[in-house]
């Protein structure tokens, strides 16, 4: 009588065993800022701002660029995140206050589109503080 193959079994426990490790990590975060801007903000500021980012963003394997000092401890910066299929959907600009923990990544047109719509009044308040602080 031939033995049974046990291959699918190891296969499995493998696999139960990463999830259970991802799983016990906590939260992804961003790892790094891509271009090297966290210079200009400061350590503390960067890490803080990839732990926000990371919260929010983990599982789409964020990448920070273009992190740059506004009004007082307020950090601007873009962001840019993976879509279903995996592909980068390109950079957007966010606002963050690591001081209070603030994070706000400006809204798409069509997030917009109804002043009626639930959370519309908080995208529009992140719209407004980027195009206040952010734009040259």
């Amino acid at each position: 009588m031939a033995r049974p193959c046990t291959m699918t079994g190891h296969f499995r426990g493998l696999a139960g065993a990463l999830l259970l490790l991802s799983a016990l990590s906590g939260p992804a975060q961003a790892q790094r800022v891509e271009d090297g801007s966290d210079a200009v903000i400061g350590k503390s500021a960067a890490e803080a701002i990839l732990v926000m980012v990371g919260e929010r963003f983990g599982a789409l394997d964020p990448k920070v660029t273009a992190l740059r000092k506004a009004e007082g401890s307020w950090v601007c910066g873009s962001v840019n995140v993976k879509n279903r299929d995996g592909l980068y959907i390109g950079e957007r600009g966010f606002v963050a206050d690591p001081a209070s923990a603030f994070f706000g990544r400006v809204p798409e047109g069509p997030e917009l589109l109804n002043p009626r719509a639930e959370g519309f009044q908080a995208l529009e308040r992140i719209r407004q503080l980027y195009f206040a602080m952010c734009l040259d």
